[in-house]
């Protein structure tokens, strides 16, 4: 970032390297809404599988996140990158994350944040059909069976001069947000 510009490519490294991190000790890893299959190189995982409803992406398996065509407990790794807005049912996509995800699993989650502070914002997307805080995405997340055991702070879309404040007390103000859970 130079001069407090926005440089939409940066969020995309910072994504493929969270990717990286969170696949490096996976067998079979899941990205939910993988569009065109942007991170795949970046999975560490034995084996990545890409799900999106729009076969125009050439997905690796046609789904929506609602009905993940697995078996129970498959997945190591299930990713869902700046998906969860776009979802029909949160709720039971997460429920299917779980059923999917076998024990001590993870799922690695990022969205916009509904209080965040930059120059994107949650609303300004009107293909939104779901706003979260980290409060309420990490309720969700606990109510479907999953723990919460990271959050990460995302400091790419930060309005610049608020950066330099100290990382626990700008969190909740961040323009995107990035939870690990596991199973």
């Amino acid at each position: 970032m130079v001069s407090g510009r926005i440089e939409p490519h940066r969020f995309r490294l910072y994504k493929a390297e969270l990717l990286e991190k969170f696949s490096g000790d996976a067998g079979r890893v899941l990205d939910i809404g993988c569009g065109y299959r942007r991170y795949e190189r970046f999975c560490r995982g034995s084996e990545y599988i890409g799900l999106d409803k729009d076969l125009s992406f050439r997905p690796t398996v046609q789904s929506v996140g609602e009905k993940l065509p697995f078996r129970d407990s498959c997945i190591d790794t299930v990713i869902m990158f700046d998906v969860v807005e776009h979802l029909s049912d949160v709720k039971e996509a997460l429920r299917e994350c779980v059923r999917v995800l076998r024990k001590g699993g993870s799922l690695v989650i990022t969205t916009p944040n509904t209080w965040g502070f930059g120059f994107y914002d949650s609303f300004a997307d009107r293909t939104h059909r779901h706003h979260f805080s980290w409060a309420s995405l990490e309720k969700r997340l606990r109510e479907s069976g999953l723990v919460v055991e990271k959050r990460i702070p995302l400091h790419l879309h930060i309005f610049w001069p608020l950066r330099r404040i100290h990382s626990k007390l700008l969190m909740p103000l961040q323009q995107s947000i990035c939870v690990v859970a596991r199973r």
